[in-house]
């Protein structure tokens, strides 16, 4: 060690990427994306007008959010000199892989239809039987904007912060298991917009869509199965209840 070069004790060599890892979690788990997608849209949120109940400004808002979030993932693994497919975003047994992704879609929609029958059941105060968010949808082109967005920020943009951050629990922060129940609480919590019912069922589907991850080591079976089931429920709503009687 050179004179003047600060020991570094073993303890604080220990703590310090435990640090860097929970900063790192911090910033790609949507605190700053959200920040930074909401600005374009500030004089509109002041002027109480609910970005969420327009399709071209939700999906707006969406789209920059993933940016932003793809841009720090990119740049935090730069940084570390990692790559994507370090993370299971890799297509070598994509077959496999995306036929597991489909034989989960069902089993999210078993999960969302029982979790609503028993908020009808038990707690039919919360019980809501329509997505706020879909109910943005008025015309064919709302339609292909929340697909590309459900399809983008959904499907892709979701699962490969999933990845990043359970890897970050993985070597650093506790245990992949443990990161999964935090996250997926953090997930569920992320959907308030759609009230208590919309809570539960998207931190199950998280906690679902982490055990394919880390089943699989493999990003492309919840990318398959988040994004298939985003577009069939999205379609659902426009053919059965918007196009409906």
């Amino acid at each position: 060690m050179e004179d003047g070069e600060p020991e570094v004790t073993h303890t604080e060599a220990s703590w310090l990427p435990r640090i860097q890892a929970l900063f790192e979690v911090l910033l790609v788990s949507g605190l700053v994306s959200s920040l930074i997608a909401v600005l374009p849209f500030a004089r509109l949120i002041h002027g109480n007008i609910n970005v969420m109940s327009n399709a071209h400004l939700m999906a707006g808002y969406l789209m920059i959010e993933a940016c932003v979030t793809f841009l720090l993932l990119l740049i935090i693994l730069k940084l570390h000199r990692e790559t994507p497919a370090e993370m299971g975003f890799r297509f070598t047994r994509w077959t496999s892989d995306s036929l597991i992704g489909l034989a989960v879609v069902p089993l999210l929609f078993i999960f969302g239809t029982g979790i609503g029958l028993i908020f009808q059941t038990f707690f039919p105060r919360y019980f809501m039987d329509r997505n706020p968010l879909t109910e943005a949808i008025r015309t064919p082109g709302d339609l292909i904007l929340i697909l590309v967005a459900g399809l983008i920020a959904g499907g892709i943009k979701e699962e490969l912060q999933r990845a990043f951050i359970l890897t970050r629990f993985r070597r650093h922060l506790g245990g992949a298991t443990l990161g999964l129940i935090i996250w997926s609480t953090a997930f569920g919590s992320g959907h308030y917009v759609q009230g208590a019912q919309g809570m539960l069922s998207a931190g199950i589907f998280g906690l679902i869509f982490g055990i394919a991850y880390l089943a699989r080591g493999s990003l492309v079976a919840p990318i398959v199965a988040h994004g298939t089931y985003n577009t069939i429920a999205i379609l659902g709503y426009w053919f059965t209840v918007k196009q409906g009687p």
